[in-house]
């Protein structure tokens, strides 16, 4: 019977040590916040360094070696490998959305075109970290866009590698689009015969 009430005894002095540890390390976390200024100049100074995400989206689409220009929409468009792209940045927003508008289109009417397509936009939305949709045009084509929405601020390192990196993921996920397309038409002559 004692080693029954010796053994709760050291069960509770063990677990109130514990939780002493556990509240002791918790409430360590403000020493790795940065003090905050100590004066108006200092916050001042601060803001005049911090430029807007449109700001910074123009810079560094120069920076990888293009030129950036103003649609009619006011998105920011640019060139990029031989590619037009479109990039959404508002000034209060630290993401932004890029798009590759029409990366691939075919004939509204073309029903078995239609039905790959689709079935191969929802695997790769699926599968993939860039969205791609479908729109119809005036035109009477289907066309295909990829599309993404990530963060964009200063202190990513390495920010135009960051952005080539995305950009090269577009012409990824646009090579997948065609391969698994071409893939579906393959399976679909392979059964008829």
């Amino acid at each position: 019977m004692i080693w029954h009430i010796l053994g709760i005894l050291a069960f509770v002095v063990i677990y109130n040590i514990w939780r002493y540890n556990q509240e002791a390390d918790s409430n360590d976390y403000g020493s790795n916040i940065e003090p905050e200024p100590k004066n108006n100049e200092e916050n001042v100074t601060r803001m005049e360094e911090m430029i807007s995400t449109r700001q910074l989206a123009l810079k560094t689409i120069e920076n990888i070696g293009s030129k950036p220009k103003y649609d009619e929409a006011g998105r920011i468009q640019f060139e990029y490998q031989g590619v037009i792209f479109l990039m959404e940045a508002a000034n209060d927003c630290m993401f932004v959305n890029l798009i590759w508008p029409w990366c691939h289109s075919f004939s509204k009417f073309d029903i078995d075109e239609f039905a790959r397509v689709r079935q191969v936009v929802n695997e790769v939305n699926l599968r993939d970290t860039l969205s791609v949709v479908y729109t119809i045009s005036d035109s009477d084509d289907v066309a295909l866009h990829i599309k993404k929405h990530f963060i964009f601020i200063q202190q990513i390192p390495e920010l135009e590698e960051y952005l080539k990196m995305i950009l090269n993921s577009f012409f990824r996920t646009a090579r997948t689009l065609e391969l698994e397309i071409e893939k579906c038409r393959m399976q679909e002559c392979e059964q008829q015969v």
